[in-house]
């Protein structure tokens, strides 16, 4: 009776072998709160994910968590992705494995009030910066620069900016620009050239390494079907 018990148990661990990881939701950190990634899971990157997942057989589900510790929480492994992040960010956080396929390309700009000239990031130095606590690639190119103010809400440094108690706003265009008509500010505009364009990609932590290459082939496909410029175009037209 006993050896009956065991081998139907066995015997049933080795037909359904999936069953656990088919159930499985991955839990996908963003720290957005526009365009990108809304508070109802609808926005441009929240949808491209969600696809890429559902064609590779996973649930995804994305969860708010701020700037700050939304790398440290994937890093051990208390969330199991990153929705978008500039490449290399896993040397500072070993624990994270990238998805080799862009998720998008962001082009990070000054945005200013009046005509500022400038070239560089270094031509920033003299200026009252603002800019979103936690974005490495803007806190790493202008680390021993003066005068910086970093806030976690992006709306609250337009507004210092449209009152003149900032020079420029270092922000991605895209969502900058979202900001700026949400807020109804006229006068504001992005600098150029760019400071930086750089490809955005989605990370995992190390123990879900195996979906990352199934991950990338299902955004290839998504982008060469038409379904990667449909979920963008969808997302991006109220600013056109």
């Amino acid at each position: 009776m006993k050896f009956s018990i065991v081998f139907a148990t066995v015997l049933s661990l080795w037909f359904c072998p999936m069953a656990g990881a088919k159930d499985e939701v991955i839990r996908i950190s963003t720290s957005y709160r526009n365009l990108l990634s809304t508070s109802e899971c609808s926005g441009m990157l929240d949808q491209v994910v969600k696809e890429a997942f559902r064609r590779i057989g996973v649930k995804a589900e994305i969860v708010f968590t701020n700037t700050r510790r939304s790398l440290v929480a994937v890093n051990a492994g208390q969330i199991d992705g990153e929705i978008n992040r500039i490449e290399g960010i896993e040397k500072n956080y070993p624990n994270l494995v990238r998805v080799l396929e862009p998720n998008m390309q962001m082009k990070f700009v000054a945005f200013a009030r009046r005509e500022i000239p400038i070239s560089d990031w270094e031509s920033l130095r003299g200026l009252r910066i603002g800019m979103v606590q936690g974005w490495k690639i803007l806190e790493s190119n202008t680390k021993d620069f003066p005068n910086i103010i970093r806030l976690t809400e992006v709306s609250a440094l337009f507004t210092m900016l449209e009152m003149d108690r900032l020079d420029v706003v270092l922000y991605s265009k895209l969502t900058g620009y979202e900001e700026i008509h949400k807020l109804g500010y006229n006068d504001i505009q992005h600098l150029s050239p760019a400071l930086s364009e750089q490809d955005m990609f989605l990370y995992l932590h190390k123990s879900h390494e195996n979906l990352g290459v199934p991950l990338a082939e299902a955004l290839r496909e998504m982008k060469k079907d038409g379904t990667y410029d449909k979920i963008v175009n969808e997302t991006t037209c109220h600013l056109h």
